[in-house]
């Protein structure tokens, strides 16, 4: 029975994929993307790992992969382990929005430090390109998505910002793996940044590193330490090792970073934490809902 039950639904998500085929090869992408989403989101990943070669028309419509050495350079993982912790970020922070909102993810979304687009790439099955951002201070990776044609408005923002280069206000905003690596400052730039383009009625989804990244920081260029970073995290709430890069305004904005709930109450009052989760495969990126206060 189990057989026969893997065999419909290989076909049956053969049959999605014609159809989208079908459609895109008519330029009719807004129907190519109704088919797909009616697959699974980790079938909708595993096509863009690899678009078969017998459907050129959704080759040419879907954003093709970075290389593994561009993927492990941003992210440390590439292939089908990154697009595992991709598939369960993005599925955390839709179950998040209907916990917290009352829908899943819909409107307008930002992803703000989008790197290399390993994330924007998946949401397409949940909004129209037209409602997708990415935002990155790193023109080489706003190239790297665009060579690779990442969906949505895609535009370079300020290291340290003092507004979003859109002019829209946002239904949803999600930063990865950002706030594990600003200093102080220039997080309290972000999040003030982002809660003036955030609706009242939206949610903001960052990720932050528990003490124990520090247990895997190899990293001590700077004189600190592992015993260091811990102490300063439970004694301050926010412990960070800066990068060897030039400063902006003498404040180093880059380096590796790990904070507390309690600092973010007491540091951000303008946000509100309705929650956080972590998932299996990445369990030092815990993930944090925000909601504007």
């Amino acid at each position: 029975m189990l057989f026969w039950r893997k065999a419909w639904t290989a076909r049956k998500h053969d049959s999605l994929i014609d159809a989208a085929e079908h459609c895109a090869a008519a330029g009719d992408f807004g129907e190519a993307l109704l088919a797909l989403r009616q697959l699974p989101l980790e079938s909708f990943g595993e096509l863009l790992l690899e678009v078969p070669a017998n459907r050129p028309a959704l080759g040419r419509m879907l954003p093709s992969m970075a290389s593994d050495d561009v993927q492990r350079h941003w992210t440390g993982a590439s292939g089908q382990t990154l697009m595992t912790q991709s598939l369960d970020f993005v599925r955390s922070v839709d179950k998040g929005c209907r916990q917290y909102l009352g829908h899943g993810i819909a409107g307008r979304v930002l992803d703000y430090g989008c790197g290399w687009g390993r994330l924007l790439r998946l949401l397409p099955w949940y909004v129209d390109p037209e409602q997708i951002y990415g935002a990155d201070p790193w023109n080489t990776s706003l190239a790297t998505c665009r060579q690779h044609n990442c969906p949505g408005h895609l535009a370079e923002c300020d290291y340290v910002p003092h507004d979003l280069p859109f002019g829209a206000t946002f239904d949803l905003i999600y930063a990865f793996s950002v706030f594990t690596h600003l200093s102080e400052k220039t997080a309290d730039a972000v999040l003030r940044v982002l809660r003036a383009n955030i609706s009242d009625a939206g949610m903001l989804v960052i990720t932050i590193r528990p003490p124990a990244y520090w247990n895997a920081h190899t990293d001590w260029r700077d004189g600190s330490s592992k015993q260091a970073m811990l102490e300063r995290h439970q004694r301050e709430g926010f412990a960070f090792v800066p990068h060897d890069i030039e400063p902006v305004n003498g404040d180093i904005t880059y380096g590796d970073t790990s904070m507390t709930l309690d600092f973010i109450r007491r540091r951000w009052p303008q946000w509100r934490i309705a929650g956080t989760t972590h998932n299996a495969s990445d369990p030092l990126q815990v993930l944090v809902f925000l909601l504007p206060a």
